[in-house]
Formats: C-alpha cells, sequence, structure tokens
C-alpha cells in the first residue's frame, strides 16, 4: 500500500478510535484523567504521529487532517449514543480548528521524523508547545487546575527533552512554539467563550 494511502487509512482508522475514547473519557472521567481524554493537545498527538507515517509534507497535512475529521466523526458519533447533543455551530468550530491544526500537527510530525537537525527539532516543539502552552495558559490562567497544569508542561518539557537527545539547539524551537501556541490558547478560548 502506496506511504500516502496508508497514512490516510491510517489517520482515519486512528482519527475514529481517538474521538470515539475522548467522547467516552469526558464522559466518565474527572480532573486531570477528564483532562487528557480531551484537550486541545491531545487531539493533536494522533495527527502529529500519523504525519510520522507520510511520505511528503504534503501527504502529512493531508492526513494530519483527515485524522483530526475522523476524530471528531467519532467523538460526535459516541456523544450521540451516548444522548449528548451538541450544537451544529460547535461541530463548524471543531471542524475549522481540524482544518488548521490537523495539517499543522501533521506536517510537524513528518519533519520531526525527516528532517535534519537544523529543522528536526520544530517538529517535535511544536507538540511539545502545545502542551506546555495549553497547560500554562488554560489549565494555570484561566481553570487554576495546577496538578493538570503540571502534568501538561512536564508531558511537554518530556517531548523536548527526550527528543533532542542533549542537542541543547533543537530546544531553540520551543521559543517559537510556546509563544505560538499561547497565541492559539488565547484565541480559541476567547472565540468558545464569545460564541459559545
Amino acid at each position: 500500500m502506496p506511504a500516502r494511502r496508508t497514512s490516510l487509512v491510517a489517520g482515519v482508522g486512528a482519527g475514529l478510535v481517538v474521538g470515539a475514547l475522548s467522547s467516552i473519557g469526558r464522559s466518565h472521567l474527572d480532573g486531570t484523567l477528564e483532562a487528557l481524554a480531551n484537550s486541545t493537545s491531545t487531539w493533536l498527538v494522533a495527527p502529529f504521529l500519523i504525519g510520522t507515517l507520510a511520505a511528503t509534507r504534503r501527504e502529512a497535512a493531508v492526513a494530519g487532517f483527515a485524522t483530526c475529521a475522523a476524530q471528531l466523526a467519532g467523538y460526535y458519533v459516541v456523544d450521540a449514543l451516548q444522548g449528548i447533543g451538541t450544537s451544529g455551530s460547535l461541530i463548524a468550530f471543531w471542524t475549522l480548528c481540524a482544518i488548521l491544526g490537523g495539517p499543522v500537527f501533521g506536517m510537524a510530525g513528518h519533519v520531526w521524523r525527516t528532517a535534519g537537525p537544523p529543522l528536526k527539532g520544530l517538529g517535535i516543539a511544536a507538540l511539545a508547545g502545545v502542551f506546555m502552552a495549553e497547560g500554562a495558559y488554560a489549565y494555570v490562567h484561566q481553570q487554576h487546575h495546577y496538578l493538570t497544569a503540571a502534568v501538561w508542561i512536564a508531558i511537554g518539557v518530556a517531548f523536548a527533552a527526550l527528543s533532542s537527545r542533549g542537542r541543547v539547539e533543537q530546544l531553540r524551537w520551543l521559543g517559537l512554539t510556546v509563544p505560538l501556541g499561547i497565541s492559539g490558547e488565547v484565541a480559541l478560548t476567547q472565540i468558545l467563550h464569545g460564541f459559545f
């Protein structure tokens, strides 16, 4: 099976499973475990991993979007089976987020797997940065869930540290990705609180 088809099929399959588990987790878990099942950063792990399977960045972007779209489908199908309703406008909002975030994190996964040392750190820094940003902004600043914040920041630091393999120069990308992640969290929060 060609890499493009493999990454697309894997993305759709993984997305459906992750989305379904996220809905179940959100319904049955509390605190940090609920956040693990349903947070912005955890939803971006699947497109990142699927992006590592793609042969090109373009294929990684397409597979990343397909993964996020399938996550939404899995999530909302299981929500419906549980009798949980959602407005069409909220589904449209999260679909827009999938259109933006899926390709970016699919390509980040691909860059992490394939790029040379100068850019390799950027791929994992995107994922690490979104965890750190969500921990700092959403869980400390907004919700005051300090344990969840500590776990999210620790996950981000672990991704960055383990992936850099002692190459400090790869960590410089966090100076870009963490502020971008915080900006994204601010925008996401403003839109969600303003319209939903």
